[in-house]
Parts: C-alpha cells; sequence; structure tokens
C-alpha cells in the first residue's frame, strides 16, 4: 500500500515532548490519506463533528475521510509539512513560475446548502487565507488552489509560505457529511495550471480565457447553457443527419470477433467496479505525476488514467457497433454502469480536478465513445449529461466567444476539433445542435483562414507551434482536419472558402518538404531522426480529394488528386481508377525550388531526390531542447543539407543509433563532447540576433543563406530572455541550387573556442543502407574499417564521394577529414547530465552503428575561415567512374566573390547570376546590379541581350510593426531598394514595387514583406 500511516498515539507523543527534533523528519504529514485509524488523531474537532475512517467512497486507497458536521462545526491541524520547490514534483524544476498550491479531494453524496471553507493560519489558529469551496455538486472533486488566489493576506505568487495551522470549517450549514481524501497541505504548482472549475471559479478570475485553449471557460460554458437557437427546416434536417451519418460510417469499426459477448465482458472486468449504492473503482486520474505522492501509485492498480479508461470504454463501443441485440443490450448495461462511475469520479460538467491541460491528447478515445453510444445514453436519461461533461472538457463554448477572440491552435486542430464536431451531437435537442454546428462552422472557417500572429498555417505554407514551424504538431492537425472537413462537405456547414484554401496550401506543403514520404532532422523539433513522416496520411490526401475544391464549385480537388496519385496511386488501384479515368488526373511532377521563409527553409527537387536546406534566425528558432527530449540538438540547423532519397530518411543514411549529434551534414558547428554539447537548460529553443536567414527562388533554382551567429541571442521558450553559446561561433552560410549541384560556400567563420575545433560537416552516413562504398581522391574507395585520416586540398582537384552515391567537390584550401568506423553515442531522450530519460526513448540511453563521415576542419579559434566545395547529389555510377578517374570537369559555373560582403556564383546553363549579399555598405560593382539598402537574395537571368529575369529577397522577416510592437509570427513590411546600370522598365509591375531614374541608373524599390520571392521582368530602355 502506498499510503502512509501516521502514528500519533499517547506513547508517541510523550516521546516528541521529550525529544521534539528526533522523529520530526520522518513523522510531520505532507500529504493526508485515510487508511489507519491513527491518522484521525491528526486533527482537533468541535464537539459537533464526527470523523471517522470510511470505504462507502474513496479516491486513492481503499478509505477516506467521512466528516459529519454541523453550522461552524470545524477540523483543525498544526502538524504538517509544507514542501519547498525544491522538493514539490515540478516537471521543468523552477523553470517556469510555480507557487505553493493545496490540493484536495471531496466527495459528496448530495448537493447541500453551505460550504466548506479551507484556511490557514499562525499558530494562535489566527486565520490568515481561506478560500470557500460549496457543497452545490454530487461525487469527486479535486481542487487545486495557489495560496497567492486566496483571500485575505495572500502572499505573492513563487512566494514559500510559513503558514503553521490548517482548518477546513464548515460554513452556513445546518448539517451535513462529505469525505475527504488525499490532502497535500501544500506543494509547489506550476502556475499555468491550477484551472479554474465551478467549484474555485476565483482561479485566474482575470485571465483571458483565449491565452490558454487548454483551460475551460466558465464564460464559455456559459455562452452553450445561454445559447440561442431557431426552428429547424426539413432541408436543413437531412443535413444535420447526413452529418451525423457520415460521422458514424467513419467511426464503425470492423466485424471481426466470433464471441463478442465474453470479450466484452472481459474488456469490461478490467474496470474492476463494484457496483451497491454507488460504484466504486479506482479514481480515473490525470497525470498523477504532477501531484506529490508519499510513494509512487502503481500504474493499473492502484488508479487507472482517464486515457486508459478512455481506451476500455472505447472498445465496448466499437463492438456494440457491430452486435447483435442480445449483446448490444449487455454491453449498454456495462457501457451505462461505466459511465456513472466516471461521472461521479469527478468528470462532470463544471469540474476541473485541480487541472485537465492538453486534455485533448487523453479524452480522444472516450470521445468516441461516448458519440457511438449516444442512443444508450440516450435510453439511460445520461446523453446530456455526458454531453455537457464533454463540452465542458473539451472546452466546446469556445467556438461561441467573439470573433476577435478567435485564434488558431495546432493542439486545438489535432486534439479537439474532430471531437467537437461530435460531441455537439452528443444532445437530445436538434435546434441545438443545429445551432452549434453554425458556430463550429464559422469558428473553424475564420480560424484555418487565419495567417497573421493570430494563425498557425501561414501565407508560405508552414505550420506553426511553439512559436516557429513545427511539422511533427502540424501532422497531428492534418490527421484530423480532413476529416471534418470531408463530413461537412457540400453542406450549409462546410468549411469555408478562404479557410479551405489556407490548410489546402498547408497540407499540400508537407509533400514539399518531404521526400518521398519523410520531413527529415531540419524541422524535427524535438523529434530528430525518429520517423519524421508523412506516409500515414494517406487516408487525410483522400479524404481532402473528395472534399472538394475551396470555391465549392467542383466535388474533387484535383491538385489533392494529382499528389494522391503520385504519392499513393500505385498502391491504390481503386482510387487510382477512379481519379485517373473518372476525373482525367495524372500523377503530379514536383522537381524545382521551395522557399519556407517562415521556417528559414528552402527545398531543391530534381529527379527522384530533395535537399532540405535549413537555417535559423532573429525569428526561426533553431529547434527544440526539451527537459528529456533532443538533449544534444544544438545544430540541425547550422546551414545544414540534407540529402534525401525517394527510399527516405532512414535510407539515405540517417539513423539515430549512433549518430554524433555535432555533425549533421552541412552544418559549421564547434566540435563539443557530448556532455558539453548537452543545453544547460531544461528548455531551449534558440533565436539569434541575426536577421538574414531564407531563400529565393528562380524558376526551378534558387539561393539560401544565412548569417550563423550564436555568440548572442534569445531563448523562444520557457525562461524567454537573452541567450548565447560561449564559443561564439559566427560564419555567413550560402547554398546555390543550379540544376543537379549544390554550390556550398562559407566565409567568415570565427569561435573564441580555443579547447574545440570548428568544422563543417560534408557527410555522416550511418551505412545500414548504404548502396556503395565511400570514396576520396586521397584515399581511394575505403574498403576497410576502422579508417580515420585527414589530408590537405589544393587546386580545386579534390573529391569525395559518400556511401549514397553523392558527391563532393572541394574547391577550396582545407583541411579534410574522412572517417569510417564504429560509432557510439546517446539516445536524444537521454539526458547525460541529469539522467533524466523520457519513457518514449523505450530506456534506450546509449546507441551505436557504422559510419562513414567527413568534414572540413577549420582548427580550433579560427578567423575569417572559409570553404567551398559542391555537392552533387545522388549521381549515377557512370558519373561516379568518371569522377574516380579524374575524367569529370565541370565548367558549368564560377565562384565570382566569396568574403564578407557578398557570395555570387554565376551558373552558365541557366544563364543566371546569384547574389548572396550580407554587407550593403559598399557599392558591388557588378555589370548590371549596383547596389541594395539591405541584405538580399538576388538571382538575375540573361533571357535575351535586352530582357532580365530579376528575382529578389530581403529575408529579414521583421515581427515589428510600425509602432515597434512585436507580433510573433508576422511579417511586416521593409522597403528595399536596389540600383541597376542603365535604365530598365518592369513588364509585370506590382503594387509592391516602384521604379525611377537617377542618371543612367535604375532604382527599384519594392516593399518587402514575409521573406518571399519578388519575381520581375526587366526590358532594357
Amino acid at each position: 500500500m502506498f499510503k502512509n500511516s501516521f502514528l500519533f498515539g499517547f506513547l508517541f507523543l510523550i516521546l516528541m515532548e521529550c525529544n521534539p527534533g528526533l522523529y520530526a523528519q520522518d513523522t510531520t504529514p505532507v500529504k493526508l490519506q485515510f487508511e489507519n485509524p491513527e491518522v484521525l488523531l491528526q486533527f482537533d474537532k468541535d464537539a459537533n463533528s464526527k470523523i471517522a475512517l470510511s470505504d462507502t467512497h474513496y479516491h486513492f486507497g481503499k478509505k477516506s475521510l467521512q466528516w459529519v458536521f454541523k453550522k461552524s462545526s470545524y477540523l483543525q491541524t498544526h502538524n504538517f509539512k509544507i514542501l519547498s520547490e525544491a522538493e514539490s514534483p515540478l516537471a521543468y524544476g523552477d523553470y517556469f513560475p510555480n507557487s505553493p498550491t493545496v490540493v484536495l479531494s471531496i466527495y459528496n453524496e448530495q448537493i447541500q446548502a453551505g460550504s466548506l471553507r479551507i484556511s490557514y493560519g499562525d499558530q494562535a489558529n489566527q486565520e490568515e487565507v481561506w478560500f470557500d469551496i460549496p457543497l452545490n455538486f454530487t461525487g469527486w472533486r479535486t481542487v487545486w488552489v495557489p495560496f497567492y488566489e486566496m483571500q485575505g493576506n495572500a502572499p505573492q505568487p513563487n512566494t514559500q509560505i510559513n503558514f503553521t495551522s490548517f482548518k477546513i470549517q464548515a460554513i452556513d450549514v445546518v448539517e451535513g457529511r462529505v469525505f475527504l481524501d488525499d490532502l497535500v497541505f501544500s506543494q509547489y504548482q506550476d502556475d499555468r495550471y491550477a484551472y479554474p472549475d465551478f467549484l474555485v471559479p476565483f482561479i485566474k478570475k482575470n485571465f483571458a480565457p483565449e491565452r490558454d485553449h487548454w483551460m475551460p471557460s466558465l464564460a464559455y460554458y456559459d455562452n452553450i447553457l445561454k445559447l440561442p437557437v431557431k426552428s429547424l427546416s426539413q432541408s436543413r434536417q437531412a443535413e444535420l443527419d447526413t452529418i451525423e451519418a457520415r460521422l458514424q460510417a467513419r467511426l464503425k469499426s470492423a466485424d471481426t470477433l466470433d464471441d463478442k459477448l465474453a470479450y466484452v465482458t472481459q474488456v469490461y472486468q478490467e474496470l474492476a467496479l463494484v457496483e451497491g449504492e454507488t460504484i466504486k473503482g479506482r479514481p480515473i486520474t490525470f497525470r498523477n505525476s504532477e501531484t506529490y505522492f508519499d510513494e509512487t501509485p502503481k500504474y493499473d492498480e492502484d488508479y487507472i488514467e482517464v486515457h486508459r479508461f478512455g481506451q476500455i470504454m472505447s472498445q465496448l463501443a466499437q463492438i456494440y457497433s457491430v452486435s447483435d441485440a442480445v449483446t448490444q443490450a449487455k454491453i449498454a448495461d456495462y457501457f451505462t454502469t461505466a459511465t456513472r462511475y466516471f461521472l461521479d469520479q469527478g468528470w462532470q460538467a463544471g469540474a476541473s480536478g485541480g487541472t485537465r491541460h492538453h486534455i485533448g491528447y487523453s479524452l480522444e478515445d472516450i470521445a468516441v465513445a461516448f458519440f457511438i453510444m449516444r442512443k444508450p445514453l440516450e435510453e439511460a436519461q445520461l446523453l446530456n449529461e455526458v454531453g455537457a461533461s464533454m463540452q465542458w472538457v473539451f472546452n466546446l463554448g469556445k467556438i461561441l466567444a467573439d470573433e476577435k477572440d478567435f485564434v488558431a491552435n495546432i493542439d486545438y486542430f489535432n486534439t479537439q476539433s474532430f471531437y467537437h464536431l461530435m460531441i455537439i451531437y452528443m444532445r437530445t435537442d436538434p435546434e441545438q445542435i443545429a445551432a452549434l454546428l453554425e458556430h463550429y462552422s464559422k469558428y473553424m472557417s475564420i480560424t484555418l483562414a487565419q495567417d497573421d500572429a493570430h494563425g498557425v498555417f501561414k501565407v508560405d505554407g508552414t505550420s506553426w507551434h511553439h512559436g516557429g514551424h513545427y511539422p511533427a504538431y502540424g501532422m497531428g492537425a492534418f490527421k484530423n482536419l480532413p476529416k471534418v472537413f470531408r463530413t461537412l462537405a457540400g453542406t450549409y456547414f462546410q468549411i469555408g472558402t478562404a479557410g479551405h484554401k489556407n490548410f489546402k496550401k498547408a497540407l499540400l506543403t508537407t509533400r514539399l518538404y518531404s521526400n518521398t514520404y519523410d520531413f527529415g532532422f531540419a524541422n524535427a523539433g524535438r523529434h530528430p531522426l525518429e520517423d519524421n513522416s508523412i506516409k500515414f496520411l494517406q487516408p487525410q490526401f483522400l479524404d481532402m480529394v473528395f472534399s472538394g475544391n475551396p470555391e465549392h464549385t467542383a466535388k474533387v480537388d484535383a491538385d489533392f488528386g494529382s499528389a494522391y496519385l503520385r504519392l499513393w496511386g500505385n498502391e491504390d488501384a481503386k482510387n487510382k481508377e477512379v481519379l485517373t479515368n473518372h476525373y482525367n488526373l495524372k500523377p503530379e511532377q514536383l522537381p524545382g525550388y521551395h522557399t519556407l521563409p517562415y521556417a528559414a527553409t528552402a527545398i531543391h527537387r530534381r529527379n527522384t531526390w530533395a535537399a532540405i536546406l535549413k537555417g535559423y534566425s532573429k525569428y526561426v528558432w533553431a529547434s527544440e531542447i526539451y527537459i528529456a527530449s533532443n538533449r544534444y540538438g544544438r545544430y540541425p540547423a547550422n546551414g545544414t543539407i540534407q540529402l534525401l532519397s525517394e527510399k527516405g530518411e532512414e535510407q539515405s543514411g540517417y539513423s539515430q543509433l549512433g549518430w554524433d549529434w555535432n555533425r549533421y551534414p552541412g552544418a559549421t558547428i564547434i566540435n563539443l563532447p557530448l556532455d558539453n554539447l548537452e543545453s544547460d537548460l531544461s528548455l531551449l529553443m534558440f533565436k539569434s540576433n541575426q536577421t538574414f536567414a531564407g531563400a529565393v527562388q528562380q524558376d526551378d533554382n534558387g539561393i539560401f543563406a544565412m548569417i550563423l551567429d550564436e555568440s548572442t541571442g534569445s531563448n523562444a521558450d520557457g525562461q524567454r530572455g537573452a541567450y548565447g553559446f560561449s564559443g561564439k561561433l559566427k560564419a555567413h552560410k550560402s547554398v546555390f541550387s543550379f540544376g543537379e549541384k549544390l554550390i556550398c560556400i562559407g566565409s567568415d567563420i570565427s569561435s573564441v573556442d580555443a579547447n574545440h575545433d570548428v568544422e563543417t560537416v560534408l557527410f555522416q552516413n550511418n551505412l545500414e543502407y548504404a548502396t556503395q562504398q565511400p570514396f576520396s581522391k586521397y584515399t581511394g574507395t575505403l574498403d576497410k574499417s576502422p579508417i580515420d585520416t585527414h589530408w590537405e586540398t589544393t587546386k580545386q582537384s579534390d573529391w569525395l564521394i559518400d556511401a549514397f552515391g553523392n558527391a563532393y567537390h572541394i574547391l577550396s584550401d582545407n583541411s579534410v577529414h574522412l572517417k569510417q568506423g564504429h560509432q557510439q553515442s546517446y539516445h536524444n531522450k537521454y539526458s547525460i547530465n541529469t539522467g533524466k530519460m523520457n519513457p518514449k526513448g523505450n530506456g534506450v540511453k546509449e546507441t551505436e552503428g557504422d559510419y562513414a563521415v567527413a568534414w572540413i576542419n577549420h582548427g580550433k579559434a579560427p578567423q575569417q575561415a572559409n570553404y567551398q566545395y559542391v555537392i552533387y547529389p545522388f549521381i549515377s555510377k557512370e558519373r561516379i567512374k568518371s569522377i574516380q578517374t579524374g575524367a569529370f570537369k565541370d565548367v558549368s559555373f564560377k565562384i565570382k566573390r566569396a568574403d564578407t560582403q557578398a557570395h555570387i556564383v554565376y551558373d552558365k546553363i541557366s544563364q543566371s547570376t546569384g547574389y548572396a549579399i550580407y554587407d550593403t555598405s559598399l557599392y558591388l560593382k557588378e555589370e548590371l546590379l549596383q547596389k541594395v539598402s539591405l541584405p538580399s537574395l538576388i538571382l538575375i537571368k540573361e533571357v535575351d541581350k535586352k530582357t532580365r529575369q530579376i528575382n529578389i529577397v530581403q529575408p529579414d522577416l521583421n515581427f515589428y510593426n510600425k509602432t515597434g510592437d512585436y507580433t510573433n509570427g508576422l511579417s511586416h513590411p521593409l522597403p528595399l531598394k536596389f540600383n541597376l546600370k542603365g535604365k530598365w522598365n518592369i513588364v509585370n509591375k506590382t503594387k509592391e514595387v516602384s521604379i525611377k531614374y537617377s542618371k543612367m541608373n535604375t532604382i527599384v524599390g519594392v516593399n518587402s514583406t514575409h521573406g518571399k520571392t519578388y519575381d520581375y521582368i526587366f526590358v532594357k530602355n
């Protein structure tokens, strides 16, 4: 048994009086749990109070404290311990603001008049702080009340308390009875997560509910109760029935069981319910780890998590949907009994259980189960009560808020949006269903259309969460939102055009930054090398195909149809035939160059491969490092270049097993021991103070560039504020993508770390799926292992070919290192320095694998170091042979400049000159481009003698508006000017561009925003 026994008998009291310091540490309770009679001696009480241990109701354990009281009755104690911040079970330690909080569970058998007052005071029993709990509820309730939210002399948040008396008193009652359990006198709790409910509405009273979409809002719930309704037409009722039928059909399970009754009986018995005057069982809990226990309760033995409970209920519901009448009757009996238990355990409307944040992740299954079982619940007169419970905990009332308060959130789209649609149907009044559906459609249409600071799907197709592009969270939204689109398609309640169009862009963008399905490490957030893929989105793409186009003029979306045929057509003959023969669609072709300014990412695609280029800036974070995830994730955005074949990440040579977290390909880094590489913060999302990171596109080619600067910046999560790395690594980096080559340039590379080498990584290949043996001009073919060698390159004659047929031509004079052998590393979800392990790491701390790795070594604390090399991804066997024999010569490009001011490259094939301009203080003295007013990325293509195509990007996203206010996630215009030699006219002038002439020069102005490419055709006068 995990509960403490509190021995306060007469003999013990005498021993304590003789030597009060002898046993104080062992006997002063932090938490009271009522399993043994001795604990009754803990309290002083008035003459009208009667207390006893009872198994009539209990929370944790098998007993609780039954208190029978009358007017002004009280229980009081001085014997308790207050936990310090360091002693409290805080998931992130002191990283987030946290404060002393009381935790208490109460059971009320029937609604009573009056309330209970919880108070704390001094040794003389003088009350200092207090709060009241009304007795107008039934069942279990758990409350968390921070001391700073109490009445009286409330302390400030995050302030240690030193109260010495605790009292619970009956206020304005004649007589009554309650059951108390699991009293934590004071522990620190994360200030974000003490939630209000009907019993403690004063918590976060002035907190705007849109600031925390998880937090149930009393005002929002009240909106549901006051929702005006109107009578339904037959056509509208028919649409309600259509939507309901679509939902029901989507949730129906396959009929695969023979003896369904025996199976469901076994499933139901897992709940271990005891039926009597009440239904008793283990507490249905949410995140026990956030509450103090003397001994950790055993999973599925001492409690049942609500997620686990939901899985059981979902099993019952799924089998009900495919059973005969006799079996359905029995399942209905099981299900309604379990539902009464669920409600009695404190999951009624208006109960927050202390906290239930991120609840959508835990309640998905139970929401589905309740929807499927609407009819049995209605027959048991439980449907409206269950519906109210779900409407409260899923915060459905937010759809009824003022439109000005609508704020998009990926967590909502993932874990609540589809379930809101089901919850709307958990009621018996069709007029109310129709009214809620109308508001739901409006809410979804508006929030999906948002691409400003409130939006999560940005103008470039990126999916924002935690203040940045985060596909891992986007995938959750992409998993559930298409169900909403298809369910509502073609009805009065369908998603509006703007929302449909914006979501379409975001979902289709996933296929641009993935190859074929994998989106790699660059934008993996805190999940590097962890099967980051869009492959599971096949049903979702199909849903969007048959949701129609955003304009609602076609039943099939041709863009999604063509994308579907490319991605999954060969494994879905049925839909391939429909889309090909009935709708005349063909698989899309997807070469080209694509930019994601809000992610500081570019994708260069040719044939069946993709190169993903990644940086970061003042506005785009580098990666997400969590307390037990991505612990060594400092470098995945340091100008990285990930080469992905059509076979995906793992079969392109990327694996967590043995991965050296220093050496992401393309990155310029300080090579550190992993215990030094690990972040010193629990949470870190590093942003530099540099605004230059982005890409420009011209036709199928482009330039990516960034100013890498680790010296100063900020942390976008947790402890927001100034942050930097002691090595003060800096570099100007660019990648010019022309055709089937990537020209990589680095200049101004520096560091102050005199103990560790600065490197630019060429490749790191896990060899499990290698397609060939690595090769270099210096070593020849690497046909043995281990090998670790280095050499100095000269005369642009040095070549390397990695284990997957990617060739690297070193053009600069550098020290090149190459090694092949066995590597050992640590799992990204294990911390060397704290020993913490994320359960998702499955206990794997150390990893290993066989690798081939190559890098350019710039030495310790370099100043003005540089590199130049060209990558030829996934070349043919013939090209490999010609490189090895020295026959291959590439004269298709010329690096014209690579210094502090600019990197400039000319490509003969496309007749384009690319410019990455970092310093605008000097004239460029180019043939055409003379000067720019802001750091820029420019491609100028000679169409003919008198015509130039100019593509230009000013990569500063500029999240500051005209008044200087910071608007995270929303770019504001910056005026960019560039001077051209001679007089030129713009053929395709837009509202963003202006032109004037000065002597023999043309001055072009562009109102640049969103880091997007502006594409203009100039003709010479």
